[in-house]
């Protein structure tokens, strides 16, 4: 079996602010311990229920947080942005059995989510596919569903559990801290909630009841950002076949996901060149 983990840092425990989650932040190291002590968790869960090919994917920030030495010997790393599928990089040519989506977070907009932002957390306002808003979570989850790959296990704080359950039905989730707001929450002890992640890595690979494709959002897919700026719709409308909405929103529909994925991560590099600090 071979099983694919993607990893974020904003739904650690122990993970509450910005700070915390740049590398040029001074708490940012810390992060890193911490990223590193859930991922070898997950591996090791995986490991002793007999998982024999594990790949980790780095999906923070520019996806280098991870370090090989540090990282349990069983699993290849994949490292490094830009790539293809960002987050979920190379799941079209490793056709992994199962993804593990571990720290996650909620998407822009989730008042009680921490750290709650989709992708380009300076740039989309929000993002529809079908006029359904989704996060990170639910972009990654119908990449995953159009090669058939089910997601066994998410990870992160109650606010995501909830976004989950809404978009994907019943499924294994593990539950790393309680979300207060943006910028708060209640942390479980430390090692207290290492052994939980393990063990709900371990009941996660048993409940395969719970694994779960996103179909709920079919073909034609319409993909509908809003940004901060409209500054950053001017950009995105130099793409062929991008319409303007309004002022600060454009759409981009095709019969293939992957399409409106790949546009997704295009449109958001275009509007982080139009980001200004005082305007």
């Amino acid at each position: 079996m071979h099983i694919f983990i993607s990893c974020d840092v904003e739904g650690l425990n122990g993970v509450v602010h910005s700070s915390q989650t740049q590398p040029n932040e001074a708490l940012y190291a810390n992060t890193v311990k911490l990223l590193h002590a859930e991922v070898n968790q997950v591996i090791d869960g995986l490991v002793e229920s007999g998982v024999n090919t594990i790949t980790v994917a780095d999906a923070h920030w520019d996806m280098r947080n991870l370090q090989l030495e540090m990282l349990n010997p069983k699993a290849s790393l994949i490292s490094g942005s830009p790539r293809n599928f960002s987050m979920m990089a190379q799941i079209d040519q490793l056709k992994p059995d199962g993804i593990i989506m571990l720290g996650y977070h909620s998407k822009i907009g989730t008042a009680d989510g921490v750290l709650a932002h989709t992708y380009r957390a300076k740039v989309f306002k929000d993002v529809q596919i079908n006029n359904i808003s989704v996060g990170e979570l639910g972009l990654n989850a119908l990449l995953a569903s159009h090669f058939k790959i089910p997601i066994i296990l998410i990870t992160g704080d109650n606010a995501l559990e909830k976004e989950a359950t809404k978009l994907l039905g019943k499924v294994n989730f593990h539950l790393a801290k309680q979300a207060l707001n943006k910028y708060a929450a209640i942390f479980k002890p430390y090692s207290q909630n290492l052994t939980e992640l393990k063990e709900n890595t371990k009941l996660a690979l048993k409940n395969q009841q719970n694994w779960v494709q996103l179909t709920k959002i079919q073909s034609p897919y319409e993909l509908k950002i809003s940004f901060f700026c409209p500054s950053m719709a001017d950009g995105a409308c130099l793409i062929k076949d991008v319409i303007r909405v309004s002022d600060d929103t454009i759409s981009f529909t095709d019969n293939i996901f992957p399409v409106v994925f790949k546009m997704l991560l295009a449109i958001g590099a275009i509007g982080s060149t139009r980001i200004n600090n005082y305007f």
